[in-house]
């Protein structure tokens, strides 16, 4: 009898931390309005972001533009993005960045992939966050919002 206990208390702590680690928003949130920077500079993103999608730009004041890409995300890896300023038609640079994850878990019930996690860049000399999470069909949210102030 306490080994049945045990092994049902066991299941139930797996289920409370699996839900738990969840970081998926709803579908229907409403898409990031555009946002303006200090110097100018506007923010726009694109609602649920697919593999290869353009998910947001920054149009700068002197002309040059900031391409916010996902390259998506192979089964239980975490999404990539790609960024890509650039000056007319000529790239003036280019890098790509992990979205936050958890790790795979492998356990006596098998293996189970992570999660995306939300996933904050700060920008603009930290007046402006933009903030990176998944919705429940898999395509991502990106949300340009002021920062706080702090008290």
């Amino acid at each position: 009898m306490k080994a049945l206990r045990a092994v049902l208390a066991s299941i139930g702590l797996f289920f409370i931390w699996q839900s738990a680690s969840l970081a998926v928003v709803r579908d229907n949130l409403p898409a990031s309005p555009p946002i303006t920077f200090s110097d100018g500079s506007v923010a726009k993103t694109f609602d649920h972001c697919g593999d290869s999608d353009l998910c947001a730009t920054i149009d700068y004041p002197d002309g040059d533009r900031l391409f916010f890409f996902s390259e998506g995300a192979a089964f239980c890896q975490p999404y990539i993005l790609h960024f890509v300023r650039m000056h007319g038609t000529l790239t003036v640079y280019e890098f790509s960045r992990t979205l936050n994850h958890d790790p795979v878990v492998s356990n006596a019930f098998g293996t189970h992939c992570g999660n995306t996690q939300a996933t904050q860049m700060t920008m603009d000399h930290g007046l402006v966050h933009l903030t990176v999470d998944e919705y429940t069909d898999g395509s991502l949210r990106f949300v340009f919002s002021p920062a706080l102030p702090k008290s």
